[in-house]
């Protein structure tokens, strides 16, 4: 278990509201994976807390499988992460230096929507 798999924070114009607000968010997070909801979480927080949960997981169970439980967007960041590390090896590296500079990182995190998840879906990522 660790803290950093926790519910993205959406700030406390959204956090506790109904669901129906999460489109507004998700389209700042399209629009720029850097900015986050007032007082909340951007997606590029998010994957770069996620980044050091993949390096240290990594490291501790190295050719083992491993089942990842957490919260949706979290998840659907997390998968971004993944895809992205997939295509580009020094991806890892952007997301957890947070360097906004390269298109790569900002271009893969503003499309987590695109690995969306339904309530309790198992999804296994290779």
């Amino acid at each position: 278990a660790t803290v950093e798999l926790r519910e993205r924070y959406f700030g406390p114009s959204y956090e506790l509201l109904s669901h129906e607000k999460y489109a507004e968010v998700w389209a700042i997070d399209e629009a720029d994976p850097f900015l986050a909801p007032e007082g909340g979480e951007s997606v590029a927080d998010v994957a770069s807390r996620l980044a050091g949960v993949l390096f240290s997981t990594d490291v501790e169970f190295h050719g083992s499988a491993v089942l990842i439980v957490s919260h949706g967007d979290p998840l659907q960041i997390f998968q971004a992460v993944l895809s992205g590390a997939k295509e580009n090896p020094s991806f890892l590296d952007e997301v957890a230096g947070l360097k906004k500079e390269s298109l790569v990182v900002p271009s893969v995190l503003s499309q987590h929507r695109k690995f969306a998840l339904n309530t309790a879906e198992l999804r296994q990522v290779v």
